[in-house]
């Protein structure tokens, strides 16, 4: 082989690679602004748990939905509504519902349960 054909092979493996990567991270990406503004719409109650799970899987893989980056949407969605709904004053009532929400919300997606095991070994380390 010459060094012009492994020069351009190589440039074909890079190119295939460069937009594979480029694919992943747009899904990725998108994923990500969808299960936000789902999850938007169910700290505005406007959605139920359940129809935000089966969107959410619909939409991301199993290994997004309990990954960090779902912890950190989820929470992110729970901080913005705890902020609208409070900015008008304090109340228990829409602690609690808010609170309840969030909790519901990790649970449908398995998030308190893994972070909860990952924290104690953080620490350990």
């Amino acid at each position: 082989m010459t060094g012009v054909r492994i020069f351009f092979l190589a440039f074909v493996v890079a190119a295939a690679l460069l937009s594979a990567y480029l694919v992943w991270r747009h899904r990725r990406n998108r994923a990500k602004l969808l299960i936000g503004e789902i999850l938007e719409g169910y700290f505005e109650e406007q959605v139920t748990v359940e129809q935000v799970g089966e969107r959410a899987r619909q939409i991301a893989s199993r290994n997004f939905l309990g990954g960090p980056e779902c912890f950190a949407l989820t929470h992110s969605a729970f901080q913005q509504a705890a902020e609208a709904a409070l900015a008008h004053g304090y109340s228990r009532e829409i602690e609690q519902r808010l609170l309840s929400l969030s909790a519901a919300v990790k649970s449908e997606f398995g998030l308190p349960e893994r972070y909860r095991i990952e924290g104690w070994r953080a620490g350990r380390e």
